[in-house]
């Protein structure tokens, strides 16, 4: 639910600084931005919460941490290229979306306790709005077109 709270505060928080001519589209790329920006400096600045998402069987458990952190903070930058990349971008944020979505099921199906996150059924309740991310990140990447008052229908 904080992922969606965070998300919902950053297309906010887009939408008042915007400009008038911008699109919910452009509104919600920038909230995706500031999300995948504040996401991946967390895995930089405060690591545990992440490392607890992998099983300690994964070898290098830090250094994939570090790594997808520095991928959010890129892929979210990316969203703010030339509208020609974004929907390419898009459609590859939605595939690390999907691609870290194993991490998710692992501590809602292992009862992992996360430093930060409440238990209970919150792991189980958070499967689900990777979805929303997905669609998302799909969204608000897809070209618009804009009609003038002088365009035909």
């Amino acid at each position: 639910m904080a992922v969606l709270a965070g998300l919902g505060l950053a297309v906010l928080l887009a939408w008042s600084v915007g400009t008038r001519t911008g699109t919910w589209r452009d509104r919600g790329r920038w909230g995706l931005t500031v999300l995948l920006v504040v996401a991946g400096s967390a895995h930089l600045v405060n690591p545990l919460p992440f490392l607890q998402h992998l099983p300690p069987v994964v070898p290098g458990r830090a250094f994939l941490v570090a790594a997808t952190g520095v991928i959010e903070i890129g892929l979210g930058m990316a969203l703010l290229g030339p509208a020609v990349w974004r929907r390419t971008v898009g459609r590859v944020v939605a595939v690390y979306f999907v691609a870290v979505f194993p991490a998710n099921v692992y501590v809602a199906v292992a009862g992992v306790d996360v430093d930060g996150l409440p238990g209970g059924p919150y792991p189980w309740l958070r499967l689900p709005l990777q979805i929303v991310l997905i669609a998302w990140a799909l969204w608000c990447t897809m070209a618009t077109t804009r009609r003038t008052a002088t365009e035909p229908e």
